[in-house]
């Protein structure tokens, strides 16, 4: 279900001379209507955004995109899955790139990691003031990078980044076998992924909720630089912190 917000009056404030931007249209890809009718009224009175679109899913803004021609998107990223991945790369890889701002229910090290990863130039969460929400939205449409601010704050993240940098500068694309990242938990999910378990399966089994499961699932994405599942199984089968020959993950090479 979309939604277009017709926008009350532009205010004309000192930004909009120093700025100089001319004014853009945001899409919201993001279901939880409640959180933006809060949000909106900070971001519709500012002059340099033309026209807000929500969109309630990534598969539904696929469709949509091309009718609304945004000129910035912010996305809802917490729960990882092919048509997110299929929307941001759309958007990050047009001919003229559109900049993607990656929204999750909360920030911590596994959420900002996946969304670098995606190509997002900045982070939100459903925690943040709206104003907040307004400035980084504004500092993305002046070419800026947040998310650099979000990485610099986070010293374990960053050290992973440049790890990942530096394996790929040799040529190297796998992780160093004796150098699991993963914790004991997030092995043990990895391990029920690889044995075919959805994620109602996997939180059956452990004695947690699906939403910790698909929380787990953004961290292990994002911890190993894995396109999805498969991939993540894959890193963990040619590392040896998993096999399917025994019904718990290989717990002997985490750091």
């Amino acid at each position: 279900m979309a939604s277009q917000s017709p926008l009350p009056g532009k205010l004309q404030t000192p930004d909009t001379e120093i700025c100089n931007m001319t004014a853009t249209r945001l899409l919201i890809v993001d279901s939880d209507q409640r959180f933006w009718d809060s949000a909106q009224f900070e971001l519709a009175v500012d002059p340099r955004i033309e026209k807000i679109s929500r969109i309630d899913s990534a598969q539904a803004a696929l469709a949509e995109v091309g009718k609304i021609r945004p000129g910035i998107a912010i996305v809802n990223m917490s729960v990882p899955g092919a048509a997110t991945s299929d929307l941001v790369k759309l958007l990050c890889c047009a001919n003229d790139p559109i900049p993607v701002i990656a929204l999750f229910d909360s920030l911590d090290d596994g959420r900002v990691g996946y969304a670098v990863g995606t190509g997002a130039r900045a982070c939100i969460s459903k925690t943040s003031p709206a104003k907040q929400i307004r400035g980084t939205v504004i500092e993305t449409l002046a070419g800026e990078l947040p998310i650099h601010r979000d990485v610099a704050e986070r010293p374990f993240l960053l050290t992973g980044l440049l790890n990942e940098f530096q394996r790929q500068s040799r040529g190297t694309t796998e992780v160093e076998t004796n150098a699991c990242p993963l914790t004991e938990r997030e092995l043990s999910i990895l391990s029920l992924v690889a044995d075919g378990n959805a994620n109602k399966e996997i939180a059956e089994v452990l004695f947690i909720s699906e939403r910790t499961v698909k929380n787990h699932m953004t961290n292990i994405l994002a911890k190993l630089g894995a396109r999805d599942r498969a991939h993540a199984v894959r890193f963990g089968m040619q590392n040896s912190w998993i096999d399917l020959e025994q019904s718990e993950p290989v717990l002997a090479l985490v750091a």
